[in-house]
């Protein structure tokens, strides 16, 4: 099948896929109508030595807020101590995700070295990135006015995948909420920005199996890093606002 065709195809079940999800059901959603993180799902991501989690703080409790039915992941400066602060949650240990449709409607701040994102990395004990696997929701930069929507594999790491490549990007509403979504199937992964596909990458590339192991979820809101560039000091914290999540099974998994 040519890459118009396939496109095509993908195009036109994506749109089956979300117009109301037909045939998948939803099997759990946190809508942050509690005070604290659903202990269950999540936990705050620590600090690390990699660019999107090297400001990563558990000691800012303020960073991290739920209010008005949504979740707020911030990212400001200490200007006490000299270091940017920046606050995620993870799913890690706690969710395992193989199949379906993930929704998440969400908004954020604009601002020089800002990287908002939304995304998903396999856990296996047996190997390390990117062999485990990645999938980027979204991710944004500074004041762009699109996201980007990626995958990551080894076979990504070196060579491009037959097709569009490893991702794509999406223009947004920079200022308003937009519904970021990612449809897993066995042989494809779907990406997608307010139901208008993005990027479809097929799993198995040669006879390799990609993503093999069970992901999770990531919220993340960092500043600085080698891709946003360097930061500058907010005069406000910046802000990544979270008003639902939501993951559908298919009806033909059970």
């Amino acid at each position: 099948m040519n890459r118009f065709l396939l496109t095509l195809f993908s195009s036109i079940f994506a749109v089956g896929v979300c117009m109301g999800q037909e045939g998948y059901q939803l099997v759990w959603e946190e809508d942050f109508v509690s005070e604290t993180p659903d202990s269950t799902l999540w936990s705050m991501v620590p600090a690390q030595p990699y660019d999107w989690a090297r400001h990563m703080t558990s000691e800012h409790p303020e960073l991290i807020e739920i209010s008005d039915g949504t979740l707020k992941l911030r990212a400001d400066y200490d200007r006490s101590a000299g270091t940017y602060v920046t606050a995620g949650l993870w799913g890690k240990g706690k969710q395992e995700i193989r199949l379906g449709r993930i929704d998440v409607r969400a908004r954020f701040d604009s601002g020089q070295g800002f990287w908002p994102a939304i995304w998903m990395l396999g856990y296996s004990p047996e190997v390390s990135w990117p062999h485990n696997g990645e999938i980027d929701i979204m991710e944004h930069l500074n004041q762009d006015s699109i996201v980007y929507q990626t995958v990551h594999t080894a076979h990504t790491a070196i060579s491009k995948p037959d097709g569009a490549g490893s991702g794509s990007v999406m223009s947004i509403d920079p200022e308003g909420y937009n519904i970021y979504s990612v449809v897993i199937e066995s042989d494809r992964i779907m990406l997608l920005v307010n139901n208008q596909l993005c990027h479809t990458y097929v799993r198995k590339q040669g006879d390799e199996e990609q993503f093999r192991y069970p992901l999770y979820l990531i919220l993340s809101a960092q500043m600085g890093g080698s891709w946003v560039g360097e930061p500058v000091p907010p005069a406000h914290p910046l802000t990544l606002e979270i008003d639902y999540i939501r993951h559908y099974m298919p009806l033909s998994a059970e």
